[in-house]
């Protein structure tokens, strides 16, 4: 996968490289952030696992991540990535999203998805773009329905959360006949911030 950087009015998104653990930990040691997904970081050298697994998986070609980037301040401000990439299907997951408190309820979520499933639909061609979250974070439900995916059900036990209860997780879609509405409603939205 060819990717430089994307730019929207107030995001960046960037390849992650070993350079950003630092700012990542910066913004990301916060346990607020990580009470729904697998993982919880602590330390630096948590993040610094994390970043390492995660360039690993990129040069495995089965995951991309991202940094999100504030262009106005250049701050670090979450990270996201591509999952479950396959080629001959034509589709990806859009997965392990994160942001600082500091910007949760602001437009670097929706811009940053515009930009993804943007890039998604009409630079590779993909027919079908996924996203998953626990079935008890309501927050990202509501923010994957508020940039239009589409509720397919929930896969009960699905995986083994970090305290070891077990996770239902409800999986969402933006397809390519829907990705014109969809691009309509987050232009809109974004116009209004």
């Amino acid at each position: 996968m060819v990717f430089d950087e994307l730019v929207g009015e107030k995001v960046r998104i960037v390849p992650m490289e070993k350079h950003h653990i630092q700012g990542l930990y910066g913004i990301g040691n916060d346990p607020m952030i990580w009470g729904h997904l697998p993982i919880t970081i602590q330390t630096e050298n948590d993040m610094k696992f994390f970043v390492e697994d995660a360039l690993e998986n990129k040069n495995s070609g089965r995951e991309f991540p991202f940094v999100v980037i504030l262009c106005n301040s250049n701050k670090i401000v979450g990270s996201t990535r591509f999952l479950n990439i396959s080629h001959p299907n034509k589709s990806l997951e859009i997965g392990w999203t994160w942001y600082s408190p500091t910007v949760w309820g602001t437009h670097v979520n929706i811009e940053c998805k515009y930009l993804l499933l943007k890039f998604c639909f009409e630079t590779l061609k993909l027919i079908r773009v996924q996203f998953k979250t626990d079935e008890r974070n309501i927050r990202s439900q509501k923010a994957i329905e508020k940039i239009g995916g589409v509720k397919e059900g929930i896969l009960r036990n699905h995986m083994i959360r970090e305290d070891k209860t077990y996770r239902n997780s409800v999986f969402y879609s933006v397809i390519e006949n829907d990705w014109e509405l969809v691009k309509k409603k987050l232009e809109g939205i974004l116009g209004n911030y």
